[in-house]
């Protein structure tokens, strides 16, 4: 996938395109793309996503820290999808002020598009004054195929970007990455912690993230995957996002504990993938209450892990490559 931020080439002209933010790249989105590879083969030319860098509702909202996937994260689930190019403009005060019909001349003065594939809830132009009505009419005048896909429902809640957020900061992960169509998961580098998980007998990889504006589900103990900087390997392990309450800390932090693991991995980036929440974050009397629950967190862990069948009794984790 050829990512674009200036002219976009003439190979890549008369294509079929898709158009937003697609922050999540979750379901409904995929199914767009598997439209656009559809018309793509049908009509024998090129397919691209055309986006923003910022997101608009971080341009406006620059202390926005709900994104699902920023725009390095989007990119890596993108180039698995199968598009050709990724063409990201520049939103600035300028872009912002263009009004619907002048966003999409200077859309198709840089794309000259054959076929556009759209979500029905689409908006665009200065104070969202676009709709799919609007760029019906447009296409119809200019000669561009247009297909406008209905909403989508998964057990009948409608996938949309905002209802993915709203289930991950309920901490409902189950609902969230049903959603998404894969597991959510953040990213981050292990950085020196206070030491307190080594001394209770239970150490963890505490994580700075890699993206300040990602969105960090509700506090509580999640069972979780690792993916290691470098590695195909996949871990096993038990998240914990919060303030540790039990030690009177009052800073939120994100800290991983790896299942049969005692490798040194301190500045290693890691990428924990959610698989459910097991509770919200508690104040335990002392810490060997405290100690008495992680060692319950772990073993409801891997009663999730082997209802997921990534637990073997006899191999204790069955790897399986992202």
């Amino acid at each position: 996938m050829k990512i674009i931020r200036e002219e976009v080439g003439e190979e890549f002209k008369n294509s079929v395109i898709t158009i937003g933010g697609f922050d999540g790249v979750h379901f409904a989105h995929q199914i767009i793309i598997e439209k656009l590879i559809k018309s793509k083969e049908e009509l024998k030319i090129f397919c691209g996503l055309v986006t923003f860098e910022p997101l608009p509702y971080l341009f406006f909202n620059p202390n926005f820290h709900f994104l699902l996937t920023p725009l390095s994260e989007k990119i890596e689930i993108l180039e698995s999808l199968g598009l050709d190019f990724l063409f990201i403009y520049n939103f600035n005060e300028s872009f912002a002020n263009l009004e619907a019909l002048e966003f999409l001349n200077k859309l198709k003065r840089d794309l000259l598009p054959k076929k556009i594939i759209i979500g029905s809830d689409f908006r665009f132009g200065k104070e969202r004054s676009g709709d799919v009505r609007v760029l019906k009419n447009f296409c119809e005048k200019e000669g561009i195929l247009i297909e406008v896909i209905l909403p989508i429902k998964k057990t009948g809640i409608e996938v949309k970007s905002t209802t993915i957020r709203e289930k991950l900061i309920l901490g409902n992960i189950r609902i969230a990455n049903l959603l998404l169509g894969r597991e959510y998961s953040i990213k981050g580098r292990v950085i020196k912690g206070s030491g307190k998980g080594v001394l209770i007998g239970y150490p963890t990889a505490n994580l700075e993230l890699i993206e300040k504006n990602k969105l960090i589900p509700a506090d509580g103990v999640y069972a979780c995957k690792v993916k290691m900087e470098g590695e195909k390997k996949i871990y096993l392990g038990v998240l914990n996002i919060g303030e540790k309450p039990t030690f009177g800390e009052g800073k939120r932090s994100i800290e991983v504990h790896i299942l049969n693991f005692k490798k040194d991995i301190l500045d290693k980036e890691l990428e924990v993938f959610l698989i459910q929440r097991i509770r919200p974050e508690f104040k335990f009397e002392n810490v060997e209450k405290l100690k008495e629950r992680i060692k319950g967190d772990i073993e409801e862990s891997i009663k999730i892990f082997k209802k997921e069948r990534l637990w073997e009794e006899d191999v204790k984790f069955v790897e399986k490559p992202q």
